[in-house]
């Protein structure tokens, strides 16, 4: 949602950039607007992705919550759990000596 900024960088995107989202409803609601007059809240970062989806700047893929690698950051987790979310990240873990 940022383009602008690198655009200033002379970085350019041709295509939107996914946001990924594990709330099928949410997908819905910023689709279609007529699913927005039947809820009762409606926050403003419905409406800024609502905007971007039809300027065609984002796109809402769903994710299933259980690859949701946003979840690295904010919640606890096993340790087979960490280890799957840190290879999504391509990352290593390194054993302390």
């Amino acid at each position: 949602m940022r383009r602008w900024l690198l655009a200033d960088m002379r970085v350019f995107f041709s295509h939107p950039a996914p946001m990924y989202c594990d709330n099928q409803n949410f997908i819905q609601i910023a689709h279609n607007s007529v699913f927005h007059e039947r809820t009762k809240h409606i926050e403003i970062d419905c409406h800024l992705t609502r905007h971007h989806l039809k300027h065609v700047t984002i796109t809402l893929p769903f994710v299933p919550s259980s690859l949701q690698i946003a979840d690295f950051f904010t919640k606890a987790h096993s340790i087979s759990r960490f280890h799957f979310l840190v290879g999504k990240f391509s990352m290593l873990v390194v054993a302390a000596s």
